[in-house]
């Protein structure tokens, strides 16, 4: 016997959110968030920040915080409010979620998504990613980052594949940058998609608008030089190199610096073969404590993401969005940091997943639902276990 469909669709909420409820009892981080730190500086007229504190960057006898700026602007009217100390960030991140599952949903309507699809493919997006682990660890400078990029990176999406306005989609794509650098990989394929929604109208047409959207987004990333020569005296010093590392990643720079072609061996593994790696801790090694730091792989965690390889349709368009998914990835297989600390996920994939999220639901017309559901369906369910059971388990198991 089956439950009336409305009725299914209410439990199924209460679930969800029961489980982000769960998930939201994780422990907070400890110390301050950075971005909440700078929002407070700049209010103070200050570009320096009070320190120490862990990855801030120390130039002369100041503190920085190097990482890109925009989410700072985000929480400079609650900071302003509260101060730093009392941000809600894991409200606002939740606030953000929502944002980015209405903009989620607008573009699978661009795309001619089917509406009872178009739920599989937001939850995919949101809850069967490293989104999630985001959002319920917002309140640490790295997650909130993420938080923002994504929603920024789907507004310049739902922009650009819909009224293909070139200043609106490149301001979007922009500020993803200034969220998250490696997001700059998405400009092209916004210009892009700008340019070929316009083919009808004409050629001058198509330079005017995709002409706007590289050169607000250029103007984006000389906010981020500007602002880079006030603190750190080079528009090109990030302030990364200023930033204290321990153990094993203070050895890694200091043997190979900030990029090397030695990382890729262990960041690719962690990327694509990695499985969810428990914990378990005790005399008898028999009580789970946590998962692994170093995350699941997107091929175990988010399996459903090799449906894009299915899609099919405008080859240029295509062509340039697997160029920005690819080299993203390239770019950050040689990165030092492969975003250690994270829980079922390899977070610094959000700064290529929603253009990969686009070729997904492309490869989905090609693929039958009955293949791809039960890899959605996977990935949201191992998210359940880490984020919102795992927790659960391990104080009832404590007990014992």
């Amino acid at each position: 016997m089956s439950l009336p469909p409305a009725l299914g669709k209410t439990l199924l909420v209460l679930l969800a959110l029961l489980a982000l409820g769960l998930s939201f009892r994780r422990a907070p981080y400890a110390g301050p968030n950075l971005y909440g730190l700078q929002a407070q500086a700049w209010l103070e007229g200050r570009l320096d920040v009070t320190g120490p504190a862990e990855d801030l960057s120390l130039y002369g006898d100041r503190y920085y915080v190097a990482f890109p700026p925009f989410p700072s602007v985000v929480l400079l009217p609650v900071v302003a409010l509260t101060g730093h100390e009392g941000a809600p960030y894991r409200v606002l991140a939740l606030g953000l979620a929502v944002l980015a599952a209405w903009v989620a949903w607008r573009i699978l309507g661009k795309l001619e998504v089917p509406i009872p699809e178009r739920r599989w493919w937001v939850a995919a997006l949101l809850a069967g990613t490293a989104f999630w682990s985001c959002v319920v660890q917002s309140e640490a400078v790295w997650f909130f980052a993420h938080v923002v990029a994504v929603v920024c990176s789907l507004l310049a999406l739902n922009e650009a594949l819909g009224k293909a306005r070139g200043g609106w989609a490149g301001l979007w794509a922009g500020l993803a940058f200034l969220s998250r650098q490696l997001c700059i990989y998405l400009v092209p394929f916004i210009a892009a998609a700008v340019w070929l929604r316009h083919a009808e109208a004409g050629r001058r047409r198509q330079v005017l608008q995709a002409g706007a959207a590289l050169a607000v987004a250029g103007g984006c990333a000389l906010v981020y030089l500007a602002l880079n020569a006030a603190r750190f005296g080079n528009p090109l010093d990030t302030g990364y190199a200023g930033m204290p590392l321990t153990d094993f990643l203070a050895e890694r720079v200091a043997r190979y610096g900030l990029f090397h072609p030695a990382y890729v061996p262990f960041n690719f593994f962690h990327m694509f073969l990695e499985g969810p790696h428990f914990v378990f801790g005790g005399p008898r090694q028999l009580a789970p404590l946590h998962m692994g730091d170093m995350g699941t792989s997107l091929t175990l965690a988010s399996p459903f993401i090799f449906v894009a390889l299915a899609a099919r349709g405008h080859r240029p368009l295509l062509a340039v969005a697997w160029g920005a998914v690819l080299l993203t990835l390239v770019h950050m297989l040689h990165y030092y940091n492969n975003g250690w600390v994270q829980l079922n996920a390899q977070r610094f994939s959000l700064d290529f997943l929603p253009v990969l999220w686009v070729l997904v639901v492309l490869g989905s017309r090609k693929v039958e639902p009955k293949v791809w559901k039960p890899l959605v369906a996977w990935a949201v369910g191992l998210n359940l276990l880490a984020l919102s059971l795992m927790p659960v388990l391990v104080r009832a198991l404590r007990r014992l």
